[in-house]
């Protein structure tokens, strides 16, 4: 698939991060399996060969839902040009694309730092429709980068849904409820022997948490990543 997307509307999310939700003529044509990305690349952003950079981006959005969503974090480059788009704005679009998706299990845990969230969302949304215990592990530096907070706290009316946020900046935020520290120190309270294991974030996030996966005994072939440098 490539289209010509138009943004729908750009929703601030937290003071980091913007969503952006694109559609297109057909969009109710299009179909993906959660966990998958697009490519995404503007005419208006190019190298010096005058070609337009393309980049990729998580599928946040749910396939009940009338838009593609991004999940875009502050940054340079086309992740700027995304964030500081008004709705109008056009993009291109490819994809579905990737294989970082759900592998039959009796029980999910999703492991998610910052924007890694974004394919979990509607990974999530299918483990439970599915009728699968799940436990969603997000870890963020403070408490205003929960990112999908209303969202994953409505989930949590779902007794097969388990939310554990963690902040690892080391300032007091004496409002906060949840977990502190990285989320690898407590690991082990949350796996058992033949859960499927997702985790989704920055490489040094990922890389610590396949470590203690792997340490607690999980199988490699059950591990499942998706990161970034």
């Amino acid at each position: 698939m490539r289209v010509k997307a138009s943004v729908k509307e750009v929703v601030q999310e937290t003071p980091h991060v913007r969503l952006v939700r694109l559609t297109w003529p057909d969009f109710d044509k299009f179909s993906f399996r959660p966990g998958q990305w697009v490519g995404v690349w503007s005419e208006d952003f190019k190298d010096e060969n005058n070609r337009p950079i393309r980049r990729a981006f998580s599928i946040a959005s749910l396939a009940r839902e009338p838009y593609l969503e991004l999940c875009i974090a502050r940054g340079k480059g086309l992740s700027r040009i995304l964030q500081d788009s008004c709705p109008g704005d056009v993009f291109w679009v490819d994809g579905p694309y990737g294989v970082f998706s759900l592998k039959p299990s009796r029980e999910y845990l999703f492991i998610a730092g910052g924007t890694g969230i974004a394919p979990f969302r509607p990974m999530v949304d299918q483990a439970l429709l599915q009728g699968k215990k799940t436990t969603l592990i997000f870890s963020m530096k403070t408490p205003s980068d929960f990112i999908y907070r209303s969202y994953f706290r409505q989930l949590e009316q779902n007794p097969l849904f388990t939310l554990v946020p963690t902040i690892t900046s080391g300032e007091d935020f004496p409002a906060w409820k949840g977990r502190k520290g990285r989320c690898t120190a407590f690991l082990n309270e949350y796996w058992k022997e033949g859960i499927g294991c997702y985790i989704c974030g920055p490489s040094g996030l990922v890389n610590d948490a396949k470590t203690v996966l792997l340490s607690l005994g999980q199988k490699e072939e059950d591990i499942f990543l998706d990161k970034w440098e």
